[in-house]
Formats: structure tokens, C-alpha cells, sequence
């Protein structure tokens, strides 16, 4: 007996809104973390809040991260929502 599936939609009572981001922030982050470990690779993930907050999670210099992403050429995997279409979680 599986989940069942859910529309991703935007909340509109902003205290769940808050607990939510601060749950899916902490699990971002950690998850973020698990890649950069044990795929050995180097990530930068930022966020900009709707308070206009900046959080980070960096596993090397945020600084130096963005120096290689603008001096690559632009042949690079790039996800927006629109690749995600009716997202339905699982």
C-alpha cells in the first residue's frame, strides 16, 4: 500500500508554507550532502526565500563553484520546471 498521489501545487496558508520550506529546506540539504559524498562530486545548492533570505549548502567554495559553472561552455545538462510538466508526487 503505496502513497497515494498528490498535485504539487503552491501553499496558500503561509505558517504551513513556513514549516514546509523549512522541512524541504533541511531535507534538500541533506540530500545535497548524500551526493556529494558518495557520488564525489562537487555541488553548490542556493536558495532564495520569499523574505528575500539567502541559504546555502556547499560542499567546496560557493565562489569557486560559480567560477567553473560561467567558464564551461553552455553544452551542460539543465533542468527548469518546465521539464517536469503535471508533476505528481508519488
Amino acid at each position: 500500500m503505496g502513497r497515494r498521489k498528490i498535485e504539487i501545487q503552491p501553499l496558500t496558508d503561509d505558517r504551513n508554507r513556513t514549516v514546509t520550506f523549512v522541512k524541504r529546506k533541511a531535507g534538500l540539504f541533506k540530500k545535497a550532502h548524500e551526493l556529494a559524498v558518495l557520488c564525489q562530486v562537487e555541488l553548490a545548492v542556493i536558495i532564495v526565500g520569499n523574505n528575500n533570505k539567502l541559504y546555502e549548502f556547499s560542499s567546496v567554495d560557493t565562489n569557486e563553484l560559480i567560477k567553473v559553472y560561467q567558464n564551461t561552455p553552455k553544452v551542460h545538462e539543465s533542468k527548469s520546471p518546465a521539464n517536469y510538466g503535471n508533476y505528481k508526487k508519488k
